[in-house]
């Protein structure tokens, strides 16, 4: 025979066998995943649901059945299995009836492709979640990211820099094909989602009222671990190996020590980091070893993390040679390739948290353990993994109005690798005997014998997929079961004004001091309990305590502190005259401390082992006490106490901190704290990149040309170096964003449409109806009033306000600053746009004051906003120092660039990212009006919502609008209150100009004062005429909560109106 034929051809052998192995495969897979559907029958070759006008006539059973099927269910089932035809259309399992059309996808989500139904995948990143949009997202997979064949080209490689995914579009790890995809949205069905106990969820975007994840429960589809590697069978399958229906809570996983998982050694509390391992496997020839380095060992999945038992791997013949051979011995001749058969921890990283309260006294122990715990630590009766799963069924707590609250926590997720708490047990049930609701076999467990497998346990399982279901109380305190697809995560959970039923909450209005209190000190005037919340309204439902005694140091409770008892009735609030406090409200799945006077140990078990001073809040009494699960006591005991005593150890919300870059702390960025970040193997995309605090900038991408010494700006110093000179609409300000699109910077600024880089003259006509909308060129007094109104700038003759927040800092002198110093000033003197008024000092030229009016047409208008600025001796080579003066009282930001402490995040002051136009400072090109204007056309803007990192590409979601409306409300009562505040303060130097402006009854003043006044009214007129057409946008509607304070502010206003008005022109 010719060795050139087909028959001969090795590589054609290759690939017949490899057709026969995927034609294997893809038969067993149809059956795994013949789940994915409420089918009435296996399909041995599958092909996806037809649409239907109508509903199949298909026996759907609650969600409860599907989670624990009773045997009268199965026999339904199994009849129903029967009775109909497999080509009947079926919905997705998930989702109990038919996927919705506008379902949205969110990270950690389990997937299937629509048009194959054994393709199952995880959500890596979506457009909706701002917190998945790291930029380069090449770097954190080992092959390449693919691109589906539906996903435009120049959509991909955007994606490739900017790492948000376009609308749409999400980015899926294929758990079964072993690659990751950027794919169309509608090429998904939605299976399960990833919720937790704590999460806060909705039915939709657009649903006012949320719900708290209270309980979780989960019924899993496993397979053998050691029959599928690398997306391929270990051998040839024609039997189903698979196992559907499992409770979670029947399940380990098959490592002891996890990352992430909480530890207590002696008396510290800590969270494993990372886990270090010896890896033992086992050859073809059946010889197992230790290997000398772990690290060696190639996977052959490259998307695994962690290897597990039944992984197979490779490695260089020289690591099992110098490895532990525990049987057989080194041969060159055996391929080194095996399968892993047990994994041992070395020893185990462990970040530590806090130590337990009134603990042992001995220097030993309150000393820091040390960062990593070695076997003879690990093997010792001091240390103890807090299992949350574990449960304590004989005090589970019970709500006020005698509903159970079953407490479970679903610990299993796709692509873990698990073992069965109970093997015997579960062989016995999973006999191969019982059928699914939809009719489908539940499937055989088929033991592995240890003497098979020379003594290792190699009954472990893959996670293949998930069916969740959630315990969810509202804000109206229903309780609800509902399949985890049906929810989603709250998209407004970060509102600092929202409050759940069960929280302590303090009212923003102080008690009158005693004359005891600690300086520096908060003590609210009320303290109370959630009882309910009106979603819609932004009104609570609060039970007060009698006398409580809370004291706060900032954010700190101060002991001694305490609730006491609390009042018979309740009494309706506005969701933003109350707030939560970190240390006081705690939230279900927080890990906290128990301070010792809350343990009654005479209530606690006689047998009890282990901490019973730390454990997980697993629900909040409506009469303000806790229950604490001591998740890592044996037994697991709940305890129920106030929470005032009780001290957060650790919480979901921390995981961000232990990974995040440092945050900008109102400084400059720091261009110098550089690290180098591999580059990736992808076409188009082989390039090196730089990242510092969070920041992506290709090297030799920025503009050099933006850079100049102090020499070259000393020679270059005349009038054609300074851009502002020449027509503004050139000029490129700064965005508060790193997203900004390209539309965002081309356009010229509305204030009723989403900002971009303005132009200070037509922003001068957005705002005629506050101001002026010229000039004069009258003389101006000594405090910069003109005969017509204050002078947009004026260097006084007066000493800088005590107030400024950089009066103490060094002015400079030098020849080079002083003519950039003149320069700056004739650029304010002439292009000024109006709403913007500049005051400097002969004696300090290097300090300036900013007073702004807020445009019209957004939540700021009419508002006075006034900002210091600081001239530093490294001015122009770096930005202007900036600080605004923020009235809000504590109350919360008026914007989100706007901080209470000063900050102002703009990127032209380099206290924010520069985005894809590299918009940062410019010595030779910035100037102090460029960052005025960005402040006003970039920053007060109609939708402030979308200032907030991030959030820019979602400004005309309609997920977002509700969000939107509720922060634009908050700002505009806010706003109300620098009114107010700077007419009853001396503003200094604009006393007289804010006299003018407000409350002048000249016939050129603009009277801002009646006009604020009358536009508070309209709003509270459209608010309060329930048949006022249009949605409430924040702005010309709002909720109830909001009106309350509006009402609030609109009775200052009028009172300032009464006083005598003065005519100061």
């Amino acid at each position: 025979m010719d060795d050139d034929s087909p028959e001969s051809d090795p590589n054609a052998l290759e690939q017949d066998q490899a057709a026969e192995a995927r034609t294997v495969f893809e038969r067993f897979l149809a059956r795994l995943f013949a789940d994915r559907f409420l089918t009435t029958s296996p399909a041995s070759d599958p092909s996806p649901p037809q649409p239907a006008n109508i509903a199949p006539p298909v026996p759907f059973f609650s969600a409860s059945s599907i989670v624990h099927p009773s045997p009268q269910e199965s026999d339904r089932a199994a009849a129903a299995f029967a009775e109909h035809p497999a080509d009947r259309p079926i919905p997705p399992a998930a989702h109990m009836g038919s996927q919705p059309d506008d379902v949205v996808f969110c990270v950690e989500d389990t997937v299937g492709l629509k048009d194959d139904r054994f393709s199952v995948g995880v959500v890596d990143r979506s457009f909706g979640d701002v917190d998945s949009h790291a930029p380069r997202p090449q770097r954190d997979y080992g092959e390449d990211i693919e691109k589906h064949h539906d996903i435009a080209l120049g959509d991909f490689e955007k994606f490739m820099r900017t790492g948000i995914p376009p609308r749409g579009a999400v980015l899926v790890s294929w758990q079964t094909q072993l690659k990751t995809e950027l794919i169309p949205e509608s090429k998904l069905e939605l299976l399960d989602r990833a919720l937790y106990v704590g999460d806060v969820v909705k039915r939709n975007a657009k649903d006012p009222m949320s719900g708290t994840v209270i309980g979780t429960k989960a019924v899993c589809t496993l397979f053998p671990a050691t029959m599928f590697n690398g997306g391929h069978l270990t051998h040839a399958m024609t039997d189903d190996l698979s196992i559907r229906g499992v409770p979670a809570d029947e399940l380990i996983n098959v490592h002891e020590y996890v990352e992430g998982a909480l530890v207590v050694y002696e008396d510290w509390i800590g969270r494993i980091e990372e886990v270090y391992e010896e890896v033992a496997i086992k050859l073809s020839n059946n010889s197992v070893v230790v290997v000398e380095n772990p690290d060696d060992l190639e996977h052959d999945d490259a998307m695994t993390d962690r290897l597990s038992v039944g992984d197979t791997v490779k490695t260089k013949k020289g690591n099992l040679r110098r490895g532990r051979w525990r049987y057989g011995a080194f041969d060159p001749n055996v391929r080194p390739h095996g399968m892993v058969v047990e994994t041992r921890p070395l020893f185990i990283s462990v970040h530590w948290l806090s130590r337990r309260i009134g603990g042992s006294t001995s220097a030993s122990q309150h000393q820091e353990p040390p960062s990593r715990l070695y076997r003879d630590e690990m093997d010792s009766h001091n240390l103890f993994v807090y299992d949350a799963s574990r449960s304590a069924a004989a005090t589970l707590p019970v709500s006020t109005d005698g509903a159970v609250r079953s407490y479970h926590v679903a610990e299993v997720t796709v692509g873990d690798r698990v073992h069965f708490k109970d093997l015997t047990g579960a062989a016995v049930k999973y006999d191969g005997t019982r059928n699914m609701p939809n009719g489908y076999p539940q499937g055989k467990l088929t033991k592995v014998p240890r003497t098979e497998t020379l003594g290792y346990d190699m009954n472990v399982f893959l996670v293949m997929q998930t069916h969740t279901q959630v315990t969810v109380q509202w804000q109206d305190l229903t309780i609800t079961e509902d399949m985890s697809p049906s929810l989603i995560p709250d998209p407004n959970v970060e509102d600092d004004d929202e409050v759940w039923p069960g929280e302590i909450v303090c009212t923003k209005g102080q008690r009158e001091s005693t004359g005891g209190d600690v300086p520096w000190t908060f003590r609210p005037a009320k303290v109370g309990i959630v009882q309910a919340v009106k979603s819609r309204d932004r009104i609570a439902t609060v039970r007060w305590f009698e006398n409580p005694s809370i004291q706060f140091l900032e954010e700190d409770l101060i002991p001694p502190s305490e609730t006491g008892k609390l009042c018979d009735s309740t009494e309706d609030v506005s969701l933003y005259d109350i707030r939560s406090t970190p240390s006081l409200t705690r939230r279900r799945g927080d890990f906290v401390l128990v301070h010792p006077e809350a343990i009654d140990f005479q209530a606690l078990p006689a047998n009890i082992e282990g901490p019973s001073w730390f454990g997980e809040v697993i629900d909040l009494g409506l009469d303000g006490k806790i229950t604490v699960r001591l998740g890592a006591a044996k037994p697991v005991v709940d305890i129920r106490v106030p929470s005032e005593r009780v001290t957060l150890a650790y919480s979901s919300d921390m995981d961000s901190q232990f990974f995040s870059m440092p945050a900008l702390d109102g400084g400059s960025v720091d261009y110098d704290d550089e690290e180098d970040v591999s580059d990736f193997d992808s076409a188009s995309f082989n390039e090196m990149w730089i990242e510092y605090e969070g920041m992506d900038e290709p090297i030799g991408g920025s503009n050099e040309e933006d850079w100049s010494t102090e020499e070259e700006d000393e020679e270059s110093d005349d009038d054609e170096s300074m851009p502002d000179l020449e027509p503004t609409e050139d000029a490129v300000t700064s965005n508060t964003t790193p997203e900004a699109s390209d539309a965002d910077r081309k356009s010229p600024v509305q204030m009723d449409a989403e900002p971009s880089a303005p132009d200070p003259h037509t922003l001068s006509s957005t705002a005629e109806d506050a101001v002026m909308t010229t000039h004069d060129s009258s003389e101006p007094n000594a405090n910069g009033m003109t005969s017509d109104g204050p002078s947009p700038f004026m260097i006084l003759d007066s000493l800088p306000p005590s107030d400024h927040h950089y009066l103490r800092h060094t002015a400079s002198s030098s020849s080079v600053f002083m003519r950039r110093v003149a320069k700056e000033h004739k650029i304010l003197r002439g292009s000024l746009p109006a709403n913007i008024f500049v005051r400097t000092w002969e004696s300090r030229l290097d300090l300036i004051r900013v007073l702004i009016i807020g445009p019209s047409d957004t939540p700021y208008e009419f508002a006075p906003f006034v900002i210091d600025f600081h001239l530093g001796s490294s001015y122009p080579q770096q930005p202007p120092e900036a600080f605004f003066h923020s009235w809000t009282n504590g109350n919360g930001p008026v914007n989100p660039n706007l901080y209470e402490d000063g900050k102002i995040c703009l990127s032209l002051l380099g206290t924010w990212h520069a985005d894809e136009r590299n918009e940062s400072w410019s010595p030779s090109k910035s100037t102090l009006l460029q960052v005025l204007v960005s402040i006003m056309g970039l920053v007060l803007v109609k939708e402030p919502y979308y200032n907030e990192a991030g959030y820019d590409v979602h400004r005309e979601a309609p997920e977002t609008k509700l969000s939107s409306a509720l922060y634009t409300e908050r700002a505009y009562f806010r706003a109300r209150a620098f009114i107010a505040h700077a007419l009853s303060n001396n503003v200094s130097p604009f006393e007289e100009d804010l006299e003018y402006l407000y409350r002048s009854t000249s016939d050129t003043s603009p009277k801002l004062l009646d006009k604020a006044i009358e536009a508070a009214k309209d709003v509270l007129k459209r608010s309060s005429n329930g048949s006022e057409e249009g949605e409430r946008d924040g702005l010309r509607k709002i909720s109830l909560g909001a009106t309350v304070m509006l009402r609030r502010q609109l009775e200052k206003l009028e009172g300032l109106r009464l006083q005598a008005p003065q005519n100061p022109a």
